[in-house]
């Protein structure tokens, strides 16, 4: 039989997911990520625990269970040089200290009672954080200004980051720094 088959035919080409017409190449995608959401204001809160702390948070069920005022911030009670002192009911081995950085609450945690054996400091934070130790009484004081610590600096060390040129005796290789300024 002399049959004649037609060519095989290629395979056809995969379909483009967006053709020149359909993208603009030339111009940068100029579309912002979204803006950071203000965080809306939470309420200044103490929730302490008899039990010690756990990983992600405090075991056991709370016994004490305090709100702070809005204003604490600029209460003269709060914003006293020691603070105000309270009595716990029993010992807290666990607390939760809930609070914007703007209303700047620190609770100065104390084994004795009347405020007395300082034990440790707790920084009221906008976030989940557990704080432990042994306390009968805290300090709550509010309005501290917050400190933002200045990035660190290499100052002297900045000339000593200089690595020995191989074979050299006592000659130092130039800074990568100093390098690339001197090549570009």
């Amino acid at each position: 039989m002399d049959r004649v088959d037609p060519p095989p035919s290629p395979p056809a080409p995969p379909k483009p997911i967006a053709t020149a017409d359909q993208v603009d190449v030339t111009q940068p995608n100029v579309t912002l990520p979204p803006a950071q959401e203000n965080k809306p204001p939470i309420p200044i809160t103490v929730t302490l625990f008899p039990s010690s702390p756990g990983v992600k948070t405090c075991r056991g069920s709370s016994f004490v269970n305090m709100a702070l005022p809005s204003n604490a911030s600029t209460e003269p009670v709060f914003t006293t040089k020691d603070g105000q002192c309270y009595n716990l009911p029993g010992t807290a081995q666990c607390g939760i200290f809930m609070g914007n950085k703007a209303d700047g609450c620190e609770a100065k945690l104390f084994r004795g009672e009347r405020c007395t054996a300082f034990s440790n400091v707790a920084v009221f934070q906008d976030e989940l954080r557990p704080v432990g130790g042994f306390f009968a009484s805290i300090s709550i004081k509010c309005g501290i200004v917050p400190v933002e610590p200045k990035p660190l600096s290499l100052g002297g060390l900045g000339g000593k980051m200089q690595k020995p040129v191989p074979g050299g005796k006592g000659s130092r290789a130039a800074r990568a720094v100093d390098a690339a300024m001197r090549a570009g």
